[in-house]
């Protein structure tokens, strides 16, 4: 940490000492503001100046050790809102909830809180955290450090970890991480899974000195890789839903018993949403279940209701996993909603009064022609918008 309280609790900064300081021989002087305890004073060639606690000590407000990187990035974000005249505060401490953030500063009459964060920690603290910021009646917003991303050809694998940073900017859903070495963010946006472990993610980079706080990018989706997405799903229902896992094998059971076999099922199933993130189990998967469970008969007429209530009891059962969003409102109920909507725009199913669907008329049947009919599906899907 940057800040301190010296004997007298009066807040000082690590870069005021000069090398040869009295505190660099007397590492006594100085107090950590949140637990009372010395801190040390540590200052080298190659780390920014900075106050550490003892190595035996735990602070509640601290929750893991901070390394270069994050010094760096926090107090890059630091002058970058000082440039734009915003008063922020570097490391406030809040007693009340016994938390230091890394930056605090008052927008649009709303005090935000800034945490840059760097090292794994567990989802459970970042909602607690999360929460108690909200209570207090703070805004967090909670910033990634770049280097836990790996992106190749459009694809990252999305931890769980990594997820919890979701945010949303104008309706679409990002993940903002910053890099204190290139002094800049990496927005990454449009992200729509395809699988438990792959998503498809694009990146936007912007430098922190034209970073400001108003933003002007409206939409994320205008060039998604639709042939890229259609011909992995087509992968997944041919060759990876065979491969021996109890997630595959449940699955096919249901398909099998239904009379539907994977490799023909209907390009509705599958499909990319935008809140398909919400959902960390394979959207060929989850779909599926809904579409049995939902639509299977054709002329049945079945209620909103009955829809999320079926597809939560496979929650329950864990046959479909649920994302943990500390930032974002809403539940899974929105990924259903989104599936129902592209459903209807595709004339797979009506609404026959509000909230009251039914499944028309089959479209695709053609076991010949199967992937000529995806072909059709996901150019209507790209001209329509529907993502």
């Amino acid at each position: 940490m940057f800040t301190a309280l010296n004997e007298n609790g009066i807040m000082v900064y690590a870069s005021d000492f000069k090398p040869n300081h009295l505190l660099a021989e007397k590492q006594s002087t100085c107090y950590c503001p949140a637990c009372g305890n010395s801190v040390i004073l540590k200052k080298g060639e190659m780390r920014l100046p900075h106050f550490a606690h003892q190595k035996d000590n735990s602070c509640e407000s601290s929750s893991e050790s901070e390394s270069g990187y994050h010094l760096q990035g926090k107090l890059q974000l630091y002058e970058r809102l000082k440039d734009l005249g915003m008063n922020p505060e570097l490391e406030p401490y809040f007693p009340a909830i016994k938390q230091r953030a890394d930056i605090g500063f008052i927008w649009k009459n709303t005090y935000i809180v800034l945490e840059f964060q760097c090292s794994s920690i567990p989802i459970a603290s970042i909602i607690k955290r999360t929460q108690q910021y909200k209570k207090a009646n703070y805004k967090p917003v909670w910033i990634l450090g770049h280097k836990h991303i790996k992106l190749r050809k459009g694809l990252s694998r999305l931890s769980a970890f990594q997820a919890s940073f979701l945010t949303k900017y104008k309706d679409t859903y990002i993940i903002p991480t910053y890099c204190p070495k290139e002094q800049a963010f990496h927005f990454l946006h449009t992200l729509i899974p395809i699988s438990k472990v792959n998503t498809f993610t694009s990146s936007c980079k912007l430098p922190l000195n034209t970073v400001t706080l108003k933003g002007n990018r409206d939409s994320f989706y205008d060039n998604f890789p639709y042939s890229n997405w259609k011909s992995l799903i087509r992968n997944q229902k041919n060759q990876q839903l065979h491969y021996p896992t109890k997630e595959n094998d449940s699955i096919l059971r249901e398909l099998y018993q239904c009379g539907l076999h994977p490799h023909f099922l209907l390009p509705t199933i599958g499909i990319p949403l935008k809140e398909g993130i919400r959902l960390a189990t394979s959207p060929l998967i989850w779909q599926s279940y809904l579409y049995m469970d939902s639509f299977l008969m054709q002329g049945k007429i079945i209620s909103l209701h009955k829809i999320h209530r079926a597809f939560l009891e496979r929650i329950k059962r864990r046959e479909v996993q649920v994302r943990s969003l500390p930032s974002i409102k809403g539940d899974y109920r929105d990924a259903v909603n989104n599936y129902i909507n592209v459903l209807l725009k595709c004339k797979e199913i009506e609404e026959v009064r509000p909230h009251f669907y039914k499944k028309v008329e089959d479209a695709y049947l053609s076991k010949n022609n199967i992937v000529t009919e995806e072909d059709m599906f996901y150019k209507r899907m790209q001209k329509g918008g529907w993502l």
